[in-house]
């Protein structure tokens, strides 16, 4: 409001209004007597020899009598009367509120400074201030430049800086035990000359009126140790006008030592990828991940089908991803050289002809799964082939951001191995056949001599005729029909004996083990016979074809037979049993072999199988160790089992998937009957 020399009221804002409950035109006019019930010698007081004034009164007001808090300055005439008095003020109770508001900023303040795990000073800059304006005063224009020409300089104005307040941050941070040990003059122990220029370029943002300044620095504790910070300088325009700053340091030792053991693995973890005996590659998926994210968003289920039916989809994804790191090793087994390495893309490590490679390995961390080795052929660029084992570590939890790594085996030496390996099994099997052929010679002897006798009689015969004076063609054609069909029997036995001598690749083809059996028995018939074996066959219906070379599994059989015979000379006659029966158990064909012989000890199931174990005096112990061979290289097993009377084993192959609806193909042997079997003409014989 505004009060002429009178005290009548001239003046009356809507802020009078609020204040007092009274609208203006009641107020212009009136006297502070009659209108606020103020004395009238109280109010002339107030201004004499002064012209401001300020403090507490009571008025009245349209809500009764209130405590006023307040402020008068004068305004005289050129004879230094009073003309006007300009009045400001407002309610005690909002007066308590803004005082009770400023006790709890300041509070929250305190609470802060103090609580925060960072270091703080207040500090009085006000000293620094006027000797850096002075310094410009006097001509210096590159104030930076200035003050690192000389470092005494710098610390005497630090001499000047005044902490008046640190928090308890502070205290730990620079080993002090009480505040007094850091407040007051004493910056400059802080500071060691390394970081001078840090000190500076604070000074230097203050003078440009910057509204912070931070760097990262090193300051000395009370010790002497060094300690690593993030120093930070900020001012209000407020505490700027009082000359205060605010001065944070943030203990970064943590974090740098942290980031040193980060740096040292990583320096491990590079010198290992780039050592490893293995082909290593670490892969970027980040842009190819958001592709992935639209293929599911599309609904798109097999995304390995889906992008190689399109070569413009497969070329997008090979040129989203990305090889980080690739170490020597798998630039040499991919045939590279490190200059034709590629920032982007990954169609120079893979091109086209290895595209199924690459659209299997994204299909996996499309459908977030982990993906099992595999192996592949690869062609290098200069047209060699090497045969590679593909490993990627890629847990389906792992973060996109996360590079993928992948191993690279070169396994072409393992390959050849294996192949080796295979050739070595094959001759050994034959090795095992031409043995059997050897313990079955009176077999042999037997089958050939039948038709042998044959042939001989018939051929007496026909001399005999053609000396007579009238040769009875009739009966010439009769004796050269059963001499051709006698010549062709035992033909036909040795080729069974050449099939079994002869080695040969494995031909694996679909195949029924009621026909390998009764393809086998025949060259065992004589031995069945002579042992006075009764044999039992019960072939199950309906089971589904198998896989594998006839001339390996029919060995299995023969070999089977033979031992469950052998094995049956000290039992009394009239029990030497021999059943031959098959079943399915789950995704597996089984083929059982039981005989009544005196079987095993037991606890010797294993051995059996080895090479060179043998429970027979004259055996050499390679039979079984042959059919385990030949089994698990069918993907089976054969296993050995003590019965009360007797042994059994079970040989077990993993059958064709529905392969009972199918016919079998061309080249297959129709199965000969049981009878036809045993009679051992219409097929031929392998052990």
């Amino acid at each position: 409001m505004r009060i002429d020399a009178r005290g009548v009221i001239v003046g009356w804002n809507r802020a009078s209004e609020e204040l007092y409950g009274l609208v203006r035109s009641s107020a212009i006019g009136q006297g502070l007597a009659n209108l606020l019930d103020e004395a009238e010698n109280d109010w002339r007081d107030r201004l004499q020899g002064v012209d401001s004034w300020e403090g507490e009164v009571i008025r009245s007001t349209a809500m009764g009598p209130m405590l006023m808090q307040l402020r008068w300055r004068a305004r005289r005439d050129p004879c230094g009367a009073i003309s006007e008095i300009i009045e400001t003020g407002r309610s005690a109770p909002e007066l308590g509120r803004l005082r009770g508001q400023l006790r709890s900023a300041t509070h929250r303040f305190d609470n802060l400074f103090q609580a925060l795990a960072v270091s703080f000073f207040e500090t009085d800059f006000r000293m620094v201030g006027s000797e850096l304006m002075r310094m410009r005063d006097l001509g210096v224009t590159d104030l930076r430049e200035y003050l690192l020409a000389d470092y005494g300089r710098v610390r005497a104005l630090m001499e000047l800086e005044n902490v008046v307040d640190v928090n308890v941050a502070s205290l730990r941070l620079f080993g002090a035990n009480e505040r007094s040990e850091l407040m007051g003059r004493r910056s400059s122990r802080l500071w060691p000359d390394e970081s001078i220029p840090d000190y500076v370029g604070a000074l230097v943002a203050v003078m440009d009126k910057q509204p912070h300044f931070v760097c990262e620095t090193r300051l000395r504790a009370l010790d002497g140790s060094l300690i690593d910070a993030l120093f930070t300088v900020a001012w209000s325009p407020e505490s700027a006008k009082r000359g205060i700053m605010v001065v944070g340091v943030v203990d970064l030792r943590a974090q740098k030592q942290a980031f040193a053991e980060l740096q040292r693995s990583e320096e491990k973890f590079r010198r290992l990828f780039d050592a490893m005996s293995i082909g290593l590659l670490e892969y970027d998926f980040s842009e190819a991940d958001r592709l992935l994210a639209c293929y599911r968003d599309a609904g798109v289920s097999d995304l390995a089908a889906h992008l190689l039916a399109n070569r413009a989809r497969m070329q997008e994804m090979i040129d989203a991803m990305r090889v980080g790191a690739i170490n020597d090793r798998a630039l040499e087994i991919f045939g590279l050289a490190r200059e034709t390495v590629r920032p982007t893309g990954v169609g120079w490590l893979w091109p086209p002809e290895t595209w199924e490679i690459v659209a299997r390995a994204v299909n996996g961390r499309f459908h977030k799964r982990t993906i099992p080795p595999e192996d592949n052929r690869i062609r290098r660029p200069d047209g060699s082939e090497v045969d590679i084992n593909i490993t990627l570590w890629a847990a389906p939890e792992r973060r996109p951001s996360q590079p993928v790594l992948c191993g690279v085996i070169d396994i072409s030496a393992r390959i050849a191995a294996q192949q080796r390996l295979e050739l070595i099994r094959t001759e050994f099997a034959h090795a095992s056949r031409i043995a059997t052929l050897g313990e079955l010679a009176a077999s042999v002897a037997h089958e050939i001599s039948q038709p042998l006798s044959a042939i001989i009689a018939n051929s007496g015969t026909a001399i005999r005729t053609l000396h007579r004076d009238a040769p009875r063609l009739p009966l010439l054609r009769s004796l050269a029909e059963h001499t051709l069909g006698a010549a062709k029997r035992a033909a036909e036995i040795v080729a069974r004996i050449r099939s079994v001598v002869a080695p040969a690749t494995q031909e694996r083809q679909p195949l029924s083990l009621e026909t390998m059996v009764s393809e086998a028995l025949p060259f065992v018939r004589h031995e069945l016979k002579h042992g006075l074996v009764e044999l039992t066959l019960r072939f199950e219906p309906g089971l589904p074809l198998v896989s594998g070379d006839r001339v390996q599994l029919q060995q299995i059989v023969v070999n089977l037979v033979l031992n469950a015979v052998q094995a049956m000379h000290e039992v009394p006659e009239d029990k030497r049993r021999l059943e031959i029966f098959t079943g399915c158990v789950d995704d597996m064909v089984t083929l059982t072999v039981d005989d009544s012989g005196p079987g095993f000890v037991r606890g010797t199931e294993e051995r059996l199988f080895d090479s060179f174990y043998t429970t027979k005096p004259l055996g050499m112990g390679i039979g079984l160790a042959v059919c385990r061979s030949i089994a698990e290289s069918h993907g089976g097993t054969i296993a050995a089992i003590t019965r009360r009377c007797g042994a059994r084993f079970v040989l077990s192959l993993p059958h064709l998937a529905a392969a009972e609806d199918e016919p079998i193909s061309a080249g297959v042997p129709s199965t000969p009957t049981i009878k036809e079997a045993m009679t051992g003409v219409t097929s031929p014989i392998v052990s």
